[in-house]
């Protein structure tokens, strides 16, 4: 934020939306487990996790510890990915080498980024109107906008060369690969585990998330470009496929894994908000309790219902009571929401907030589920900092995001700066996730919501909506996905 004052402590409003939106499916799913809540001290392991492809080396020495809850169960251990070492692909019946006549030519454009899913199964909900709360003024509905860069690639490249904001750091993602998983019967295949060689050494990896889909970039990866054509490996349960993949070419490619589960028979979704909780983000609260009713009815509505669980990181900055905050998975609503609404917005002070370190604990300090939709929402307003010693690297970050199948869908909230917007965008086109921002009257990027907005995307590229429709819209076009529904 270009300026920062700051707030007697209170939830952030955006945060409370954005929870309102998804309560009702863990109230659908049950559940009675609590949270495994903990608040990271010593952040930084004391060996660095290992690097998914030659990306940068995670930091050697803690970051600011942090102080933890007087009740907090211990510490998520770091799970980190361990680079595999390089294999020789198996030999005999177990590799099915898919022909050429079963590989698809190219993949199908994804969806509007706004349309709801006409899915078999997964029913579109009607808009309700804000819910007023006894003894609090109604306010008007936030209000969104979104885009997809990986589906409109040469107009994010555009942006990517125009930029001329703060400093942000260059990632090279011009050499682009999404690569298809399917099964012989073409369902999507979720969390096939992707393997990429140059000769022995393992150069990338990745896990299929909905619609059967991981991103490959090899410039960013710093992939030798003398490498021209890859060695493709692809694994789940029993079933595993070998191909090729030829640099420069169809930068989409489809795979066939004969033999492998598409979908559990009941759909898992893990969905992880990733809040920068400093002073700033506090200035939109009044909105959450008039929205509440109306969302749980409608998100109740979703079918079939997915075995739902919620975990929640938020973030400041080093030298505030906390640098990050984690609460594990669950299932249990009541405790979910309970750690929500004792997180308050405060402290920041500067701009950049430790941003690296909140997309790490979101990443690597939290269980997310084997066979799942994996959804990080990242609520913020400012970019990371660029500046500290022996910090971790958002970009490393979203590669590890990649390794795990998450999808991170950003959103930019009131007055986000051009340079965070910038990276915002990075995380959320790497990762196959959009990105999301709040509409203001015209020229502002603040105050009452309106259909316009600042940041430096096409206005014809995108509808504005509300927050709450647009949200549920994205738990819907995931869940349809996941199920081979375009």
């Amino acid at each position: 934020m270009a300026s920062r004052s700051h707030h007697t402590p209170r939830p952030s409003t955006l945060l409370l939306v954005l929870l309102a939106l998804l309560l009702p499916l863990l109230a659908a799913c049950g559940g009675s487990a609590a949270p495994a809540s903990s608040q990271i001290g010593a952040m930084a392991p004391s060996a660095a996790p290992a690097a998914v492809g030659p990306a940068a080396a995670a930091p050697t020495a803690a970051p600011a510890a942090e102080v933890p809850l007087a009740a907090a169960a211990p510490p998520v251990a770091d799970s980190g990915i361990a680079a595999p070492a390089p294999i020789v692909a198996p030999a005999g019946g177990a590799v099915v080498v898919a022909p050429d006549a079963a590989r698809e030519p190219g993949v199908a454009a994804l969806p509007a980024a706004t349309a709801a899913p006409a899915a078999a199964g997964v029913a579109a909900l009607p808009t309700q109107p804000p819910v007023a709360i006894a003894g609090q003024q109604q306010a008007a509905p936030l209000k969104a906008g979104e885009v997809d860069d990986n589906r409109d690639f040469a107009t994010y490249m555009d942006y990517l060369r125009s930029y001329s904001g703060p400093q942000a750091r260059t990632i090279d993602v011009s050499e682009r690969y999404i690569l298809t998983v399917t099964n012989e019967r073409q369902q999507p295949v979720l969390d096939a585990h992707v393997r990429l060689f140059d000769g022995q050494q393992q150069v990338f990896e990745g896990r299929t998330v909905a619609g059967g889909k991981t991103l490959v970039l090899p410039r960013a990866l710093g992939i030798s470009a003398n490498a021209t054509t890859l060695r493709v490996l692809i694994e789940k349960g029993n079933s595993s496929v070998e191909g090729a993949l030829t640099r420069g070419q169809d930068s989409t490619q489809s795979f066939v894994l004969r033999g492998a589960e598409a979908l559990p028979a009941t759909p898992r979704l893990d969905v992880l908000f990733l809040l920068d909780a400093t002073g700033s983000m506090g200035d939109e609260i009044a909105q959450i309790q008039q929205t509440i009713v109306s969302i749980a009815e409608r998100i109740d509505q979703i079918q079939p219902r997915p075995e739902l669980r919620f975990a929640l990181v938020s973030y400041r900055d080093r030298g505030d009571d906390y640098v990050t905050r984690v609460d594990d998975f669950t299932t249990d609503v009541a405790a979910f929401q309970q750690r929500l609404l004792n997180t308050r917005a405060d402290g920041g002070g500067d701009e950049p907030e430790s941003l690296n370190e909140g997309l790490h604990a979101a990443t690597q300090r939290v269980s997310w589920a084997d066979d799942a939709v994996k959804l990080t929402f990242l609520v913020a307003d400012a970019p990371p900092h660029l500046d500290y010693a022996q910090d971790y690297d958002y970009g490393r970050e979203a590669q590890v995001a990649v390794s795990k199948g998450i999808k991170v869908y950003t959103i930019a909230a009131s007055n986000t700066s051009d340079d965070a917007e910038y990276v915002m965008r990075q995380i959320s086109q790497q990762t196959l996730g959009h990105f999301i921002f709040l509409t203001y009257a015209a020229g502002q990027n603040a105050g009452a919501p309106g259909d316009t907005t600042t940041h430096h995307v096409d206005s014809e590229a995108f509808s504005v909506e509300r927050l709450d429709d647009l949200v549920v819209q994205v738990v819907q076009r995931e869940l349809a996905q996941a199920q081979g529904v375009a």
